[in-house]
């Protein structure tokens, strides 16, 4: 009988996943799916840190912009949507071709 495998484990940080996040999205726009990929975490554990950076920012004068998810079938916009997660479902048409909101960070408020 062979030990199992260890679970993989992310690589040691030096700096914390929100200061990850704002790096990442300071450099480019991005779905919290490329932003899993590309810190090497879960995709569902990215938004709630999003949504505590959306916080953090507001008080530098920042703002965390989203362009919002749409249906790749009918084209509905969910630009109403508080979530940021992304929709499994389209509204309109019940399509489930759902393109991911994206996400960047705003110098001030405008």
């Amino acid at each position: 009988m062979s030990n199992p495998k260890p679970p993989p484990s992310p690589a040691p940080r030096s700096e914390t996943v929100r200061q990850a996040l704002l790096e990442e999205l300071r450099r480019t726009a991005a779905t919290a799916w490329e932003l899993s990929t590309r810190l090497g975490m879960r995709e569902r554990d990215v938004t709630p840190h999003l949504e505590h950076l959306a916080r953090s920012l507001r008080a530098r004068g920042e703002r965390l912009a989203v362009a919002p998810a749409h249906c790749l079938r009918c084209g509905y916009s969910f630009d109403e949507r508080r979530s940021l997660a992304k929709p499994s479902r389209c509204p309109a048409c019940r399509g489930e071709r759902i393109e991911a909101p994206r996400f960047r960070i705003d110098a001030g408020d405008g």
